[in-house]
C-alpha cells in the first residue's frame, strides 16, 4: 500500500512539472503571437536581435573590459595591460585573518573608451544592415522574409541540427577572408584589419573598423541562417550562442580550461594575436588543421604554426606524407620480391 502511495506520489510530482513546463511554454506561445501579431515582423526582428546581442555580448563585455582594466592584478592580465604605470593605485584589500592583499587599479584610458563606443557603433550598424536586407527582400523585390517568422516554433532538434550547420558554414566564411586578409598586404583591409591595443577584452572582436565588423562578424553569422531559412527564434539562439562563447573566449583569461572548446578556441585567438596574425584564422579550428594554419605549443611552450597532424602538420600535408609513404612502402616490397 505504501508503495503504491510511493508511486501515485511520484506520478503526482512528475504530472506537476510537465504541467508547468508546458504551461510556461504556453504561455510564451501566447507572448510570442501576441507580440508577432501587434507589431510590425521587422520591427520584431530588429529589436530582439539588439536584445540578444545586449544580453549575451555587450554587457558580459563591458562587465569583463571594466574588471580587466580597473583591477588588471586581480583579473589575471598584468603581461597583457598596455596601460601606463603611472595611472595605477596600489589598494590593500582585506582577505580575512588579519592579513591584506595588494592590488593594482588602473584607470580607463581613452583606447578603453573607443573601443566601447566602436562596439555600439558596429552592433547598430550589423542590426540596420540586416533591416536594410529584410526591406529590400519583402518590400522591394516582394520575396518572403529571409528569417522566417510565425507563430509556429520550430523543433528542438531542428534548431540544434540547423545551428550545427550554420556553425560549420560560420568557420568557412570566417576562415577564408580573415586568412586572405593576413596574408594578402596588397589587400585593401589589411591595414585596417588591426585591433585595439588598450584593452584585451572581448571589445576586441567588435571594436574594429565598420567593414572589417561586417565582413568577419556579422555576414559571417547571417549568410548561414539566410541560407538555411532559419526561423527567428532559432536565429536568435544562434545569435546567442556565438556570441557568448565569442565573449568568453576572446577575454583571453589564462584558466580556462584548455579540455573543453571554449578554452581550445581563447587559446587559439591567443596565439593568433601574439603570432601576428600567421594562424589561428578559423573560430573552432577545423578549417586552421586542414590548411595547416592551426597555432600550437610544444612542451617547452614555443608557438607554431601548423594543423594537428604528427610534427604540427595539417590535413593536406598528412595526407600528402601518407601517400609518400605507402608508395615508399609498395617500392620496397617490390624490390623485395
Amino acid at each position: 500500500m505504501s508503495a503504491l502511495i510511493g508511486s501515485l506520489g511520484g506520478l503526482g510530482l512528475l504530472f506537476n512539472n510537465y504541467t508547468a513546463s508546458s504551461l510556461n511554454l504556453f504561455f510564451f506561445w501566447m507572448t510570442w503571437t501576441t507580440l508577432i501579431m501587434s507589431h510590425p515582423p521587422l520591427r520584431v526582428e530588429l529589436i530582439a536581435t539588439f536584445f540578444v546581442r545586449l544580453v549575451f555580448f555587450l554587457l558580459p563585455a563591458l562587465v569583463f573590459t571594466l574588471f580587466d582594466n580597473l583591477l588588471p592584478s586581480l583579473a589575471g592580465k598584468e603581461p597583457y595591460v598596455t596601460s601606463k604605470p603611472a595611472s595605477r593605485k596600489k589598494v590593500a584589500v582585506p582577505t580575512g585573518r588579519g592579513k591584506k592583499k595588494t592590488l593594482e587599479v588602473s584607470n580607463l584610458n581613452r583606447g578603453t573608451l573607443f573601443a566601447i563606443f566602436m562596439t555600439i557603433g558596429n552592433i547598430m550598424l550589423g542590426i540596420g544592415i540586416q533591416g536594410l536586407l529584410e526591406y529590400i527582400a519583402v518590400d522591394i523585390f516582394r520575396r518572403p522574409r529571409l528569417l522566417k517568422i510565425s507563430s509556429t516554433f520550430p523543433y528542438p532538434w531542428d534548431m540544434a541540427r540547423g545551428i550545427a550547420y550554420a556553425m560549420l558554414l560560420r568557420e568557412l566564411f570566417i576562415y577564408y577572408p580573415h586568412r586572405h586578409i593576413h596574408q594578402n598586404p596588397k589587400s585593401p583591409f589589411h591595414k585596417s584589419h588591426v585591433h585595439p591595443k588598450s584593452t584585451t577584452s572581448s571589445l576586441n572582436l567588435t571594436s574594429t573598423t565598420p567593414i572589417d565588423y561586417v565582413l568577419l562578424q556579422f555576414l559571417p553569422i547571417y549568410i548561414p541562417s539566410v541560407m538555411l531559412s532559419f526561423h527567428l527564434l532559432t536565429y536568435l539562439a544562434f545569435v546567442a550562442i556565438t556570441s557568448i562563447v565569442d565573449v568568453v573566449c576572446y577575454s583571453q583569461y589564462e584558466y580556462l580550461p584548455k579540455a573543453f572548446f571554449i578554452g581550445r578556441i581563447a587559446r587559439r585567438v591567443r596565439g593568433h594575436d601574439k603570432s601576428g596574425g600567421r594562424g589561428g584564422y578559423g573560430w573552432i579550428g577545423l578549417l586552421d588543421w586542414v590548411h595547416g594554419t592551426e597555432i600550437h605549443w610544444n612542451e617547452g611552450g614555443v608557438m607554431g604554426v601548423g594543423g594537428g597532424g604528427e610534427g604540427g602538420e595539417g590535413f593536406t600535408q598528412a595526407v600528402r606524407r601518407g601517400v609518400r609513404t605507402r608508395k615508399a612502402s609498395r617500392k620496397a616490397r617490390h624490390f623485395d620480391e
